[in-house]
Order: C-alpha cells, then sequence, then structure tokens
C-alpha cells in the first residue's frame, strides 16, 4: 500500500481530503492517507518552503507527497508548477482557479446543495466560485470555505464526480495522479 501525504493550500482541500469518503476512495486504489499538511496559503509553495511542509508528511510516514494548489487569477498552469521545488516522490497538481471550482463540476453534489437541478458546463472559468454558486442559489449563504465543504460532502460531493465533468480537467488530472502513484 501506498502511503500518501498531500499539501494543499487550505481548509475546504482539508475537509474533503480527511472525509471518509475520499480515505475510502483512496483504499479502493491501494493508497493510505497519513496525513493532510495545509500550507495556509500559497506562497508556501515557492521558494523552497514547500520543503517544511514535505518533511511533516515523511517524518509522518508518506512515501510520495501529492501538492495541490490553485491557480488563482495565474495564466500558466507549467510556470505555477515551474515555481515549485521538484522531487522524485512528489506530484504537483494545480487547481484550474481554485480548489472550489471542482464543487460546481460534481452537477449531483451542487443540485443536493443547492435543492434544485443546476448544471454548470464550464465550472473552471469563475474567479470566484463560491460567489457563483451564491448567484445560482438565488440566496446568500456564509462563505466560510470549510462550512461549505462540509455541506458539499453532506450533499455527496465526490472529486470523482467533479473528474466527470468534461470541462474539469484539474479535477481529471488530480485523480490520474492519483492513479500514478497507486501504480508506483
Amino acid at each position: 500500500m501506498v502511503k500518501l501525504g498531500i499539501i494543499c493550500e487550505g481548509e475546504s482541500e482539508t475537509v474533503i481530503f480527511n472525509s471518509a469518503s475520499f480515505i475510502s476512495f483512496l483504499q479502493t486504489m491501494n493508497i493510505e492517507l497519513v496525513a493532510v499538511q495545509e500550507t495556509g496559503s500559497k506562497n508556501q509553495f515557492y521558494g523552497g518552503r514547500i520543503n517544511s511542509h514535505r518533511q511533516i508528511l515523511i517524518d509522518k510516514g508518506a512515501s510520495c507527497v501529492l501538492a495541490l494548489l490553485d491557480l488563482d487569477k495565474e495564466e500558466c498552469i507549467t510556470i505555477t508548477k515551474q515555481k515549485i521545488t521538484a522531487f522524485t516522490n512528489q506530484e504537483i497538481v494545480v487547481a484550474v482557479k481554485e480548489f472550489e471550482n471542482w464543487y460546481l463540476a460534481d452537477s449531483k453534489a451542487l443540485s443536493s446543495f443547492l435543492t434544485k437541478l443546476i448544471s454548470v458546463d464550464y465550472p473552471e472559468i469563475y474567479d470566484e466560485p463560491i460567489d457563483e454558486m451564491i448567484k445560482l442559489n438565488g440566496k446568500t449563504f456564509a462563505k466560510s470555505k470549510p462550512r461549505l465543504a462540509k455541506k458539499m460532502l453532506n450533499a455527496g460531493f465526490s472529486i470523482q464526480n467533479a473528474a466527470n465533468h468534461p470541462n474539469c480537467p484539474s479535477a481529471n488530472y488530480f485523480l490520474t495522479k492519483l492513479r500514478s502513484i497507486a501504480n508506483n
């Protein structure tokens, strides 16, 4: 079984990655989630600062590290990835715009959460996916990212569903990297 550590920016990702459903999904691929290391900011991925976060995961027993960060308003995924120190046992995934855009890609969970049938054609075009969810809902809800992550989990959100959306390539790439890790 591969022992995986995940480095991510924020609380939303941490909630999703530490969920029973995600851990169970990883186990089907023969991956054990050792720990999730939240950096608190995108800048922690650059200039060698990622090393301390990686080391925490390795000290906890991770044999492989997956780093997930948001593209935000940067223009190029490749350049964003190149700013991160490379290691042989590390994969890097950049979520187009924000991780929360993946919520827009899971039509089933989004419809359940917003209590009306919703389908978003291009989930990764929105700079502020939570604002788009509020617009789709027609009424305001709390913008707390960890609270929203919990609510989306309760609505059935899964990265697998987001990855199945034809216009959410970063979620699909994330699953591709997980499968690659599982096969090493």
